[in-house]
């Protein structure tokens, strides 16, 4: 350790001299502690104007970007089309079906359009039945995060919030990323109108088998 100090005394006067570097800018770079690069720097002071500067970007906030994923090869596929809300809905169902197959679910498909309960699926672990309902995801904005939709047709031209007991999980699936995402009816219960999607549900189908 002893032979590291100088050295990065060394690197820490460069980056001060040479790039003109805040102390916690070099802290940051060199992972020295603030209180020897206090020390190590005082010879070489920052001038009034350089400690304005680095104070305005300090203090500059810029609004986190929100990653939506990579885009999937079926989605650049289907880019330049225009997929009817009915064409995105099959999309996202065919999805979910696929994947229910995959993680060794018994699947029941609903045969009425407009039905609540897109499809029953039997968990051979558990013997239990559970009602999905299946949404195909949004893009909000361009800035914004996709949300999954929780109303449902209610009559001619009308829409309502989904009712407890309608479904046990809501599965997204968002194009976009070749992403579905599974919430339970309690994780989605305090949204009114939609929730967001976030990492931490794409993909849980474990919890359709707990």
């Amino acid at each position: 350790m002893g032979t590291a100090k100088p050295e990065l005394k060394s690197e820490a006067i460069r980056l001060r001299v040479e790039r003109r570097m805040s102390l916690r800018e070099i802290a940051n770079m060199t992972g020295a502690a603030k209180g020897s690069l206090s020390l190590w720097l005082q010879p070489y002071p920052l001038t009034d104007e350089e400690k304005k500067a680095r104070s305005k970007v300090a203090n500059r906030y810029s609004t986190p970007k929100k990653s939506r994923g990579e885009e999937s090869k079926y989605y650049q596929a289907v880019v330049l089309q225009n997929l009817t809300n009915q064409q995105r809905g099959r999309v996202a169902e065919a999805a979910a079906l696929f994947r229910l197959a995959l993680h060794g679910f018994d699947v029941y498909k609903s045969v009425f359009d407009g039905d609540k309960v897109d499809c029953l699926v039997h968990v051979p672990e558990s013997g239990r039945i559970l009602k999905l309902q299946v949404r195909c995801v949004h893009s909000t904005s361009r800035h914004g995060l996709p949300v999954v939709r929780l109303k449902c047709a209610d009559g001619h031209n009308k829409r309502r919030r989904y009712r407890e007991g309608e479904f046990d999980f809501i599965i997204g699936y968002y194009l976009f990323n070749d992403t579905a995402y599974i919430f339970s009816y309690d994780e989605v219960a305090r949204h009114k109108t939609h929730v967001t999607i976030a990492e931490a549900y794409a993909e849980r189908w474990d919890k359709l088998k707990r």
